[in-house]
């Protein structure tokens, strides 16, 4: 037996048969006569179906791309909040130790002994 069917292929196979049925064409019609009943040639019936293909995986390479990104946007964001919880605590670690007070305390003292050199 040929290769097993992806859930893909199946489902395009059952999808192509009702659409078959639904334009009344008969169950074993070949390439030539689906394209015959289009009034197309075999080439241009073999064209269409290959830009079809094209743009199905260029669909494919783009739904995995944002699969990519959103991954690594998870990944960022987890960065982030990671980096914003640790700034948040040396924040309060500088309040409750009245760190900005002391530096201001130094910034005025330094500035009066500056202000008494001149």
């Amino acid at each position: 037996m040929a290769d097993e069917l992806t859930p893909e292929e199946v489902a395009l196979l059952i999808r192509a048969r009702k659409l078959a049925n639904a334009k009344g064409l008969p169950r074993d019609l070949d390439v030539t006569g689906i394209c015959g009943q289009a009034g197309i040639s075999r080439k241009t019936g073999y064209q269409w179906a290959d830009r079809l293909n094209s743009a199905a995986n260029e669909a494919e390479e783009l739904r995995q791309e944002l699969s990519r990104i959103k991954e690594e946007h998870k990944k960022l964001t987890q960065l982030f909040d990671d980096v914003n919880f640790e700034n948040e605590g040396r924040k309060l670690a500088w309040k409750i130790h009245r760190v900005d007070e002391l530096l201001a305390e130094k910034k005025t003292l330094h500035k009066s002994r500056k202000n008494r050199r001149q």
